[in-house]
Order: C-alpha cells, then sequence, then structure tokens
C-alpha cells in the first residue's frame, strides 16, 4: 500500500513539472513577435508563408541596390512556381536594417544613442508598442522622421507625447514619427543591451554618412546592410528557404528559417548541437531580437530535455498498469466467458426438463434437439 502511495505521489509531482515546463515554455516562446510575422502577414488567408532572416559578416557589402537584385530573382522564382502577385495582394513583405551609433540633441538635452537604420517593412516584422505617434513606412517620401524609444525620449524631452518634436542628429534635422516601448520579455530584455535608441531610415543614415564624417561607428562608404529580413510564401515546406538561398549564394552568410524555429525538431538539433553554437568563427553581429530569439533556443531547448525527463516516469507507470490491467481482463475475461457458457447450457438443461419430464435423457441437449 505505501508503495502504491509513493509511485502515485512521484507521477503528480512529475506530471506537475512537466506542465510546468511546458507553461514556461509557452511564456518564453509567445512574446517574441519578432518571430511571428509569417502568421501576421497571412493573416486569414489559409496561405503557407514562411519567415526568413539572412545575417552578413561584417566584411560582407550588401546594400540596398543588392535587395531590389535580390527581390527580382524571388519575383522569378515565384513565378516559376505559378505564384504571382495582382493588385492589392503582395506575395511577401521585407525589410532591412543596419546599426549605428550617433549624437542626437533636443531643445531640453542631448544623448549618444544607437541608431537603427531599417528600410522596408521593417515595422510589420517588428511591431513594437506604440506609445506615441506613429511608426516609420516604406511609403514615407521624406526620409527625415525618426522614431525614439521611450527611454530616449525621458532623456530628451522628459516626456513620451513628444511626436512632431524635431531633434538633431549628427547636426541634422529630424522630425519624430512616434516613441516605442521595447520589448520587456524574458530573452529580449538580456540581448538588448545598448540602452537609450531610435530608429531611422537606413536612406538617411546613407545619406548623413556620404555628407558627414561625424558618425562614430561607420567610416564614409561603409554603410551596409547587416541583416535582411522576409516573408514569403512556402507552399512546399522548405521552398521559401530554398528559393532564398539559391538568390544569395553566399556561404558566409547565416539564413534562419524563423517560422519553424521553435518546433520540436529544429530543438532537438538545438541539444544535439549543446555548446557548439558558442563557438563562432564568423564575423556576424546578430542584432539584438535574433540574439533574443537564440537565447529563447537554448533555453527551450533545455526546457525540453527536462519535460522529457519528468514525463518518461508517469509514461513507463502507465505502460506497465496498461500492461497489468490487459493481462487482468484477458484472464478473468476467460473465466468470465466460461461461466456464461455454462450458465446457458444450464439453462438449456432446465428448459429440457421442463419439456421431456425430469427422466427424460439430457444429452441430446448438446446436440440442439431443443431447437
Amino acid at each position: 500500500m505505501i508503495k502504491r502511495i509513493i509511485i502515485i505521489a512521484v507521477n503528480t509531482l512529475c506530471l506537475i513539472a512537466f506542465f510546468v515546463c511546458l507553461s514556461i515554455s509557452s511564456s518564453i516562446r509567445s512574446p517574441l513577435r519578432s518571430q511571428q510575422a509569417a502568421a501576421a502577414w497571412a493573416g486569414q488567408s489559409g496561405e503557407r508563408f514562411s519567415q526568413l532572416s539572412v545575417f552578413f559578416p561584417d566584411s560582407h557589402e550588401f546594400s540596398e541596390n543588392d535587395v531590389f537584385a535580390l527581390r527580382s530573382m524571388l519575383d522569378q522564382a515565384l513565378l516559376d512556381a505559378s505564384l504571382e502577385s495582382t493588385p492589392g495582394r503582395l506575395l511577401y513583405t521585407d525589410a532591412w536594417s543596419t546599426e549605428a551609433e550617433v549624437s542626437i540633441v533636443s531643445e531640453r538635452g542631448s544623448a549618444e544613442a544607437v541608431a537603427i537604420a531599417v528600410g522596408g517593412n521593417f515595422f510589420l516584422l517588428h511591431p513594437l508598442y506604440l506609445r506615441d505617434g506613429s511608426y516609420l513606412s516604406p511609403d514615407d517620401i521624406m526620409k527625415d522622421r525618426v522614431v525614439l524609444d521611450e527611454e530616449l525620449a525621458w532623456r530628451l524631452f522628459g516626456a513620451i507625447r513628444i511626436t512632431g518634436f524635431e531633434v538633431l542628429i549628427n547636426n541634422r534635422t529630424f522630425t519624430i514619427a512616434g516613441v516605442v516601448s521595447r520589448e520587456s520579455d524574458f530573452a529580449s530584455s538580456r540581448a538588448y543591451t545598448y540602452g537609450a535608441g531610435l530608429f531611422m531610415s537606413y536612406d538617411a543614415l546613407v545619406a548623413m554618412n556620404e555628407g558627414s564624417d561625424e558618425l562614430t561607428a561607420m567610416s564614409e562608404d561603409s554603410v551596409f546592410i547587416s541583416s535582411y529580413e522576409i516573408v514569403m510564401p512556402d507552399p512546399i515546406t522548405g521552398f521559401a528557404l530554398n528559393a532564398l538561398t539559391e538568390a544569395i549564394y553566399d556561404e558566409s552568410v547565416h539564413i534562419v528559417e524563423n517560422t519553424a524555429r521553435f518546433s520540436l525538431r529544429n530543438l532537438f538539433s538545438v541539444i544535439a548541437s549543446f555548446g557548439e553554437r558558442s563557438m563562432r568563427s564568423d564575423t556576424i553581429a546578430y542584432p539584438y531580437w535574433e540574439n533574443a530569439a537564440r537565447f529563447a533556443e537554448d533555453w527551450l531547448a533545455l526546457l525540453l530535455v527536462f519535460s522529457l525527463l519528468f514525463i518518461i516516469f508517469p509514461i513507463v507507470c502507465f505502460v506497465i498498469y496498461g500492461i497489468k490491467v490487459i493481462r487482468f481482463l484477458i484472464k478473468h475475461g476467460k473465466t468470465s466467458v466460461l461461466i456464461i457458457l455454462e450458465k446457458i447450457e444450464n439453462r438449456k438443461y432446465e428448459k429440457y426438463k421442463l419439456k421431456h419430464g425430469e427422466d427424460s435423457d439430457a444429452s441430446s441437449v448438446f446436440d440442439g434437439e431443443i431447437y
């Protein structure tokens, strides 16, 4: 009896620990909205899309002209697969970015900040919480708008309702389009270590670099894209990844399929390469959202290991108990069948005696004579 109580208690604790691991995994995975652009782009269409990211090494010179050339190759790959854009319906959306340190001055203060220069539909792929104003848009004609994060807004103005105010960035005037909150989830809060920051147009950063020597992080003619992201159709698993890989055709870059990065299959691959992920020989500097995703992958892989360990004992107990139940049913099932058959024969015998009398030969009962 004590043994049975102990087994039940251990199983209960293991199951509780298992569901706790699942809950923690969900709390790590769900807030990473930068990894969920494929679902946002697909909406209610029911079509399959894949989100992909390309990260370039420091020595790789990938510019906006290369983005346009890449788009042409992807358009052809989609056309070859009988997929074509129609008026009012785009097949894919993309974005690109790089980083630089800048000096920013307002009427009330100044600061050194990290500027993330963006192009394309960046804020669809990175829907930061908007506290005031609006995002930058690929449809903006003028490229002199910026989006500040809360920390920089408070440092420069002591407020966050500052849309329309002007700032000087490396002695050039920019208008504030809006203010956003940085991600505060488990992974992003550890990956983002820049401090105060802002978002500006990639074109503006290029123009500013060409006309000024005050850009602290880059020298002239060195404003190249460090990451490119795209959400595109994936009618057959692997189509989007293969199309992008063939279009880039460069082994020095790192291509990530974000859509399936938290799947069981990928997490098992993370477990298999545990430790090796930290040993890198490339010169790729990942943006903070990719570092957050990689950090989340490591934790999710670890939680997967614990989940498997916690669920093994209940599964083994369930299998053993199931085998015992089956054996019990088989054993007692045979006995029950014999009892039923005996009762049937007794009833036949009783009917025969009623029909032919007490002294009649009952052997014919078993020959079916009563029928």
